[in-house]
């Protein structure tokens, strides 16, 4: 996920991208001139495949059957008041269903999409499950790496003012008294987002001309690794910084337009007393996206509605995804196990590439431009692995930082397992297009601060963490791989599971030797 450079709009954009030194601290900028850092870089499949030793299938796929598109209750938006009531400095009580287990983020959210703000009062109620008394709290505040974007109100513990420092994404809030393990505390914030603009090429989020991004836009608990240490690694021009601890979300979002715009979001909404109202339990993040010029197809995947968002010049192409995005779903449910939520939404922007969320994932328009009727082309690979971030990032997290290949190989994976199982006429095409035109080099394990390039980083992680995977299917066999998938995607759902628990859970299914392997694709093992 890249951080962006605005376009200069006069007839045509110049995309101007600057990129950072290799310094992990993340340098601010402005928000009326964004010059925001590159944390991210997206992984954009090759635009064409090359010639390679292995001889091509014969498009020989099924065409896929086109779903009923049906009308999505969110395409619809009732009307809003001239003057809908602010936010309430503290949103709304904890709900009754709340179990305790997991931290509540309780949101109340007021978007001006014309002027491109947005005013928030948020709740937080964090559990002390840490088996440690702790002195201080840290949350990642993605949005204060741009200047004037974040402007925070007020904070506050249990409803008294708190002590805190806010630099860059940190904000460290000191407990007095500490907190003590299995009690909870309510942290209230309130803060205002002036969104930054956002180039078609890196910034996933803030607006473009035609929709506002609201991506890792509140602030939330890291993390808690022990000994005071808490997860919140500094950005970097390659890959992904942020670990996302299990919670569950209860988002209330209004707008001050009178003609709000269509509005997607990780989770289905309802319409109630104007506002949209969601929740999401157990889930990573909560993400939104709106526009007013989004139209919706829905289509279902055995009891799991798919909500497509797209804009109308991309109707045929938005169908295609959203039918893969149903088959993708049905694919992972029987091989790896149950979709954690009861809906996904998959959204058209103006990214340069595909972009996972909890619940919810983003598909650059450009994909949808290049679209060629069949299954072998961006569009359809990136639609099948942004499909499997949902079990692999969203169901079993991971330390997108240090362990990246977790999330990253695995997905890329579940893309070969995806043309395996429903259109194997186009597999050894995904080989060639997908990994070995790149000719990729590098170590699976790498780290995202290891890569001095973007091509580097994803050709260890993405591509060469395929072919370790393909690799070790062969070694152990279709079965035990197949079984292990499973086993490890039912052992570590809703926890941040590491490189241990991985081949941990391998030894359960195989006695055979794949330590050559090892020595070939990784170097900290």
């Amino acid at each position: 996920m890249p951080a962006r450079q605005p376009f200069l709009l006069a007839f045509f954009f110049t995309l101007c991208l600057f990129v950072l030194s290799s310094c992990l601290t993340a340098p601010l900028v402005t928000s009326t001139d964004p010059k925001p850092q590159e944390a991210y870089v997206f992984v954009t499949a090759n635009p064409r495949a090359s010639s390679t030793p292995f001889q091509p299938a014969p498009n020989t796929e099924t065409p896929i059957p086109q779903p009923t598109v049906q009308p999505s209750p969110t395409a619809t938006i009732p009307s809003t008041p001239t003057n809908p009531p602010s936010p309430s400095p503290w949103p709304s009580e904890i709900p009754a269903s709340w179990n305790g287990k997991n931290p509540q983020y309780t949101i109340s959210a007021q978007m001006d999409y014309a002027n491109r703000t947005v005013t928030v009062s948020q709740v937080v109620t964090y559990p002390n499950q840490t088996g440690e008394t702790l002195s201080t709290l840290v949350m990642a505040v993605n949005p204060n790496l741009w200047r004037g974007v974040f402007s925070l109100q007020n904070l506050t513990i249990n409803h008294a003012p708190a002590d805190y420092t806010l630099s860059g994404q940190w904000l460290t809030i000191n407990l007095t008294p500490p907190l003590p393990a299995t009690h909870t505390i309510e942290i209230g914030i309130a803060y205002q987002l002036n969104l930054p603009y956002s180039s078609t090429a890196h910034e996933n989020f803030g607006y473009t001309w035609r929709q506002v991004n609201l991506i890792d836009w509140y602030p939330f608990v890291v993390p808690y690794m022990g000994n005071g240490a808490w997860i919140l690694h500094a950005p970097h021009p390659y890959g992904e910084n942020l670990v996302y601890p299990l919670a569950d979300f209860h988002v209330r979002l209004t707008f001050s337009d009178a003609n709000p715009p269509v509005v997607a979001a990780s989770a289905p909404a309802r319409y109630l007393n104007d506002a949209f109202v969601y929740e999401l339990p157990n889930a990573r993040n909560f993400t939104i996206s709106a526009s007013p010029y989004f139209l919706v197809q829905t289509a279902e995947a055995n009891g799991i509605t798919i909500y497509k968002y797209y804009f109308a010049e991309h109707a045929v192409a938005a169908t295609h995804a959203l039918e893969l995005t149903r088959q993708a779903i049905l694919t992972y449910q029987n091989l790896y196990g149950p979709y954690p939520h009861t809906a996904l939404s998959v959204v058209e922007t103006d990214l340069n590439d595909g972009l996972e969320t909890d619940g919810l994932y983003f598909l650059a328009a450009n994909f949808y431009e290049t679209y060629d009727g069949t299954v072998r082309n961006n569009l359809s690979v990136i639609t099948v692995h942004e499909t499997a971030h949902q079990w692999w990032y969203g169901a079993v997290a991971n330390d997108q930082a240090l362990e990246p290949w977790l999330d990253e190989a695995l997905c890329t994976y579940s893309e070969r397992i995806f043309y395996e199982y429903n259109y194997p006429g186009a597999l050894n095409w995904w080989w060639n297009f997908r990994i070995y035109s790149y000719n990729p080099t590098g170590y699976v394990d790498s780290h995202i601060y290891d890569s001095n390039t973007f091509r580097a980083y994803v050709n260890a992680v993405y591509f060469q963490g395929a072919k370790f995977l393909e690799a070790l299917r062969s070694r152990i066999g279709d079965a035990a791989f197949l079984a292990f998938l499973q086993d490890y995607y039912t052992r570590h759902r809703e926890r941040i599971a590491t490189a241990n628990d991985f081949f941990t859970t391998l030894s359960a299914h195989t006695a055979a030797d794949y330590s050559d392997l090892l020595r070939s694709y990784f170097t900290y093992r």
